[in-house]
């Protein structure tokens, strides 16, 4: 079959709340065989998942498989340039600290010196001034080569801090290097094989698709605002890390708040049926098929008939002791495996060595006698008893390193009673079948079934990647999509193209903008605070629903906060603030009048008076939204009553910001340009005479 070779590059990324869907545009040749073909395209990244991938044909071939193949480079390994520098480096630090360490060390040794006159009775007959000028001149060439060693001290310290710096800085660039300048060009990659059936249309355009699971995404927003706050440009970005092992460059994104991968199962309901009885669920889960092993048995006999190699490799038997029998001859019948499987009563034997392997002709386990099944159908009780048997030999075959298979246990028990033994049913991994693969032949113990595929180093380091992204921590301000998406799922496409470079940390990409309406508010609590705060109530321009993030609030181009939206939905509103407004001035003022009332003075009454003055100096009138509370009871004999209110206000119960109150009270005014407002209301407290208010605030 003819094969192709052909490139391709990155056009299109999918980042869902985690993991990413990776779409390749293949340059096609301008003419393809008509006959059955293979296309190959190199470079995948090893790291994504083999099972993922899938083809999209636009034209008249057919697509008969698709599959991923590991390939490794010809000739030795090449670092990227971004590594390569900091081994360089680290290098460098290594071969000075020797030095520095070599360098110290004959220091300390000369330094350590002492010098001995000889000045001793015994060495009168010396001459002491021959003796002390000596001892100068040896010391004055220790204090000179102890200049030296500190000069050279020195500039080994300067040189390891210059070191130590360009080590970090390598380390910062690595870190937000690419893929390519880390791990080099000489890396082992994926190829994807797409075979065409024979035709002789044409291809007019093929893509393939491949899921990454090192990425994710968090949203955040800029919100720019007139002078007036008016008008509103929203700007939606996204701050994008993967960790794939290779970078996005120039690519269409698109970020979407779904599972990548999502088990939309129905669950399977308990039902009771009266009537014909109903066949059992299909499953994909199949268990081998009776006599499996005798397919083999004509392979056993011609490898047991082809000559066996002389093994170099096996040491040379100890030569016997004195008075032992003689070893049996090599051609001797090696011992049935059944003999392993002795009575209870020879317990006292030694059990064999921990490395006892049987030799090549020992029969296959199905071999084995079973005393259970051979005999006729027993009584339950003695069933019991040659059970009990068994068990006991099977426990001292694995005491002593015979093996067997797990599934002779099941098998002796479903003789012993002649009922079979339902087999095992795997779970859903096994179902997998891009993940598994038939045994050899070679295998005795497995070979006929099928096994799960090994993970490689490939497959270890995708799993690696994945978990450093998703150990990330959010951004400051920032919240996981995956948290905070709510009840629906969406997906932005961006405008425009991006890059995203594969080092595992968050990129800001340009997703989208919309402008809409806004109007400006002004909110006060005098009875808490004689402050002003202004805020922007803003309309989603976006057509799209926004998930809960960081906003960055813009008034005239000039960064006034940055606060946090919860998750809107299309067509609702977003409100931000905008700080104090210190041209809108408030003044709150209150008066207390206490008498009695009710037949004999039964009752005293007290008569609150409330007065708000705002003035403003602003050049346009606004709606300014006062907030007060008046008290509440619980108290039958107490009641507390609204008596005037100019102008009128409206209960209010705080619950749009998640903190609900009691007895609040809502006004909102309009103040003239440069002008000002009053806000006058009353509220009466009657209570029994016997009783008097405590705590709180008499006076207001």
């Amino acid at each position: 079959m003819t094969a192709l070779t052909l490139g391709s590059r990155i056009r299109r990324v999918v980042v869902h709340a985690r993991g990413a869907l990776v779409t390749r545009v293949v340059t096609l040749p301008p003419a393809l065989p008509s006959e059955p073909c293979e296309l190959v395209v190199p470079g995948v990244t090893p790291l994504s998942e083999p099972s993922s991938f899938r083809a999209l044909a636009q034209g008249g071939r057919e697509v008969v498989s698709v599959g991923a193949r590991f390939v490794v480079p010809e000739g030795p390994a090449k670092r990227g340039s971004a590594r390569e520098r900091l081994r360089a480096l680290e290098a460098e630090r290594d071969a000075l600290s020797d030095t520095r360490t070599h360098v110290t060390g004959r220091r300390n040794l000369l330094a350590g010196l002492s010098f001995d006159l000889g000045m001793d009775r015994r060495l009168r007959q010396a001459n002491p001034r021959a003796r002390i000028e000596d001892a100068l001149a040896t010391s004055g060439l220790a204090q000179e080569e102890l200049a030296v060693l500190d000069a050279r001290l020195a500039e080994i310290e300067a040189s390891l801090e210059r070191v130590y710096r360009a080590i970090e800085a390598a380390q910062l660039a690595e870190a937000q290097a690419s893929a390519e300048e880390r791990a080099g060009s000489s890396r082992p990659t994926l190829a994807c094989h797409v075979r065409l059936g024979a035709g002789q249309g044409v291809i007019e355009s093929l893509e393939i698709e491949y899921v990454v699971l090192a990425a994710r995404w968090w949203p955040t927003y800029k919100a720019w605002l007139t002078k007036n706050a008016t008008r509103v440009r929203l700007e939606l970005d996204a701050l994008v890390a993967q960790d794939s092992g290779e970078d996005w460059k120039d690519v269409e994104l698109s970020l979407s708040t779904a599972d990548l991968v999502h088990d939309a199962r129905l669950p399977e309901l308990q039902s009771l049926r009266f009537g014909r009885a109903q066949p059992p669920a299909k499953r994909g889960y199949r268990p081998p098929p009776p006599g499996l092993d005798a397919m083999f048995e004509s392979y056993d006999a011609g490898m047991a008939k082809m000559p066996r190699p002389a093994r170099t490799d096996v040491p040379p038997p100890p030569a016997p002791r004195p008075g032992a029998p003689p070893p049996p001859p090599s051609n001797a019948a090696a011992p049935p495996r059944a003999a392993v499987m002795v009575a209870p009563q020879s317990l006292g034997a030694p059990p064999p060595a921990p490395g006892f392997a049987p030799p090549m002709d020992m029969p296959a386990p199905a071999a084995m006698p079973m005393p259970a099944r051979s005999a006729p159908a027993p009584a339950k009780k003695a069933a019991r008893k040659e059970e009990d048997s068994v068990l006991y030999s099977l426990a001292e075959l694995r005491a002593a390193g015979g093996g067997g298979p797990e599934g002779y246990l099941e098998e002796t028990r479903a003789g012993a009673y002649d009922e079979p033994a339902p087999p095992p049913e795997p779970d859903d991994t096994w179902l997998e079948f891009d993940a598994l693969v038939l045994a050899p032949a070679e295998d005795k113990q497995r070979r006929g079934r099928l096994g799960r595929v090994p993970d490689d180093a490939s497959r270890r380091e995708a799993s690696l990647a994945r978990e450093r992204v998703d150990v990330l921590p959010n951004p400051a301000r920032t919240q996981d999509p995956l948290i905070s998406r709510g009840r629906f799922d969406h997906r932005y496409d961006a405008e425009g193209r991006g890059d995203v470079p594969s080092n595992g940390r968050p990129h800001r990409v340009h997703v989208k903008v919309g402008e809409g309406p806004a109007s400006p508010r002004f909110r006060a609590v005098p009875r808490e605070s004689s402050e002003v705060y202004r805020e922007a109530r803003i309309e989603n321009p976006l057509g799209a629903p926004l998930c809960a993030g960081p906003v960055d609030v813009f008034l005239e181009g000039a960064l006034v906060t940055t606060a946090e939206i919860a998750a809107v939905d299309r067509g609702g509103y977003v409100q931000v603030g905008l700080g104090v407004e210190d041209r809108v001035r408030i003044a709150r003022n209150a008066r207390t009048e206490e008498s009695s009332a009710g037949l004999l003075g039964g009752s005293t009454v007290v008569d609150h008076h409330v007065t708000v003055d705002l003035t403003s100096s602003l050049g346009v009138p606004i709606q300014i939204e006062i907030l007060e509370r008046i008290p509440v009871t619980d108290d039958k004999d107490v009641t507390v009553k609204l008596t005037s209110t100019e102008p009128e206000s409206e209960a209010y119960d705080q619950a749009d910001i998640g903190a609900p109150v009691r007895g609040g009270r809502r006004f909102r005014v309009e103040v003239p340009a440069g002008g000002k407002s009053k806000i006058t209301y009353a509220y009466r407290i009657k209570l029994p005479a016997k009783s008097e208010i405590v705590g709180g605030n008499r006076r207001e």
